[in-house]
């Protein structure tokens, strides 16, 4: 029996999928523009040929938080830095993409996805039907708390500072994305 569509399609296994020659500014503007999204929600980079890496939002807002990880507004989504381990807090992994397990939906049942989903990395799985993007599933960490206010800040600083700017010549870097796929109730 495949993945059951209801399992694919809860709220906690929402996201936003960009290709990887867009720019961390664009993943946010578009999860800006997502109605309903929040921190929580998986940011999945397509990188052609059915490989995708991951990331919530909230590790991109840690990636930018923090001016050592070498992250800006500007970076492409390909150029963000792997998840690896923090030898001072093994606890706390350094924020980065996950290359996550990718599996045919029509391959597992339920049950089994679910189990993977523990010893994927990210504790994400990538689920594609026919070769085409179906959605993930993801282990639990859904937030409730107003945590996005940072992320948005960051971006409107970014805007703000950006508008008080000459205009640069390279409009590809903000260039409207492909309209994302969202797992939504």
């Amino acid at each position: 029996m495949p993945i059951a569509d209801a399992q694919l399609d809860k709220p906690t296994n929402a996201y936003l999928v960009l290709p990887s020659g867009q720019t961390v500014y664009d993943a946010l503007q578009t999860w800006r523009g997502t109605p309903n999204s929040y921190e929580w929600w998986w940011l999945l980079i397509d990188h052609g040929g059915g490989q995708y890496t991951a990331i919530r939002f909230e590790g991109l807002r840690d990636l930018l938080a923090q001016p050592a990880h070498g992250v800006v507004m500007r970076t492409r989504l390909a150029d963000l830095p792997p998840q690896r381990e923090n030898p001072a807090d093994w606890a706390n992994p350094l924020p980065g993409v996950y290359t996550p397990q990718v599996i045919d939906q029509d391959d597992y049942g339920t049950a089994r996805a679910l189990q993977m989903v523990d010893d994927s990395p990210g504790r994400v799985l990538i689920v594609l039907r026919d070769g085409r993007l179906r959605g993930i599933l993801s282990a639990s960490e859904r937030t409730f708390a107003f945590a996005d206010k940072l992320l948005l800040d960051m971006l409107d600083e970014f805007e703000q500072n950006a508008s008080d700017q000459p205009a640069e010549s390279n409009s590809d870097s903000t260039a409207a994305p492909d309209a994302p796929g969202s797992a939504q109730d």
